[in-house]
């Protein structure tokens, strides 16, 4: 029986709820939206049933609370005064999962409810500790609740993602992610950098060459055949030539692809995940990248927040590092490594970091003159 937190209005609703639900959902019920997040604290709850009119502090300050105590928690939307400000709220928030009208009848509630939240594999309910999403992408900033909950979202799907970000913001670990938590986590997971393509063999490294077909060329598998059924990265995606954007887009458009000095037709069902940290648009307007591969990588997209946007998650990221280290980082350095811009971001923080752990030598402690910025 799943665990349910209602903050409730009205001791009527909490009663009705309770009742209706008593053979699916165990459900407790708080009326002062200031203790929620002490109930989150406590229990590992499946979702959250949000009753907008409970309690007096102001809801979305309430909600971003609940956020940074349970940043995937789905959380439900009640309200008896549906409202366009109400609204706004549950779009602007990805954590959002539905709003109800009260009063409602239970059956529409638990078939809306199951049908949002019916994957118990997805690391929704897992605790901090268990979840690879924390693990591997780090943070309670909201910022980062969101990535994590775009993942989340965009792993059911199978369409091609496109990931923006400044260098070391994290595109990497999403993308491996998003690959990890999809349907076709079996599959192979390829990752290159376009960058590093060599104009003259790229075209052999994506699709493939038959013997003979150029000085050299073996019989190989190109990227695409060796990531069929499963991902495919290709990081720095505005690096391509134009040539070789045509024919990506031509397997995108057919799965269906030729070796280099082949006749045969090959297939590979493969999903396509990019990466740029330049604004694809503009690049477009200047004639660098063509509109027609944007449409077609375009298809889910996130911004991933540079360092400098979520300074709060810092102190986090630095001591579960150290923690690796036997080291811990004193008040003076934390306040020295939030006051920094990071353009690095993520990256140069951990380097940052490792220098302080060389510098330190036998000290346990990260003090301020062993920080190298």
């Amino acid at each position: 029986m799943d665990d349910v937190l209602f903050l409730a209005a009205h001791v009527a609703d909490a009663e009705e709820l309770i009742i209706s639900s008593k053979a699916l959902w165990n459900v407790d019920v708080v009326f002062d939206n200031q203790t929620l997040c002490t109930f989150l604290i406590k229990k590992n709850y499946r979702f959250l049933l949000f009753d907008f009119e409970a309690g007096s502090t102001y809801p979305p300050d309430i909600l971003q609370t609940v956020f940074e105590t349970r940043p995937c928690l789905p959380v439900f939307l009640l309200s008896r005064q549906h409202c366009y400000f109400i609204e706004r709220v549950a779009a602007a928030c990805p954590q959002i999962t539905g709003c109800f009208g009260i009063p409602y009848h239970f059956e529409e509630l638990y078939t809306r409810v199951t049908e949002c939240i019916p994957y118990t594999d997805m690391p929704y309910y897992k605790s901090r500790i268990d979840s690879d999403l924390y693990t591997d992408l780090q943070g309670t900033s909201t910022s980062m609740q969101t990535v994590r909950n775009f993942i989340l979202d965009v792993a059911k799907e199978t369409d091609n993602v496109l990931l923006y970000g400044e260098s070391g913001s994290g595109k990497e670990v999403a993308a491996a992610l998003i690959h990890k938590y999809s349907a076709n986590k079996s599959g192979a997971y390829l990752t290159i950098n376009s960058r590093c393509i060599n104009d003259s063999l790229a075209e052999s490294i994506l699709f493939g060459s038959c013997k003979g077909a150029f000085t050299g060329a073996v019989e190989q598998d190109g990227l695409i055949a060796q990531a069929h059924d499963g991902t495919l990265f290709l990081d720095e995606i505005e690096t391509l030539s134009l040539d070789l954007q045509a024919k990506l887009l031509r397997v995108l458009e057919t799965h269906e692809f030729y070796k280099v000095g082949g006749k045969k037709k090959h297939r590979s069902n493969f999903r396509l995940i990019c990466a740029t940290n330049q604004d694809l648009p503009e690049m477009i307007d200047a004639g660098a990248f063509r509109a027609d591969l944007f449409y077609r990588i375009n298809v889910f997209h996130i911004n991933m927040p540079p360092l400098r946007r979520h300074k709060n998650d810092i102190e986090l990221l630095a001591s579960e590092y150290l923690k690796t280290k036997n080291k811990k980082l004193s008040s003076d350095a934390l306040k020295l490594l939030q006051a920094h811009s990071w353009p690095g971001n993520i990256r140069e923080l951990f380097h940052c970091l490792q220098r302080a752990v060389v510098y330190a030598k036998a000290s346990p402690i990260i003090y301020p003159q062993y920080i190298d910025i």
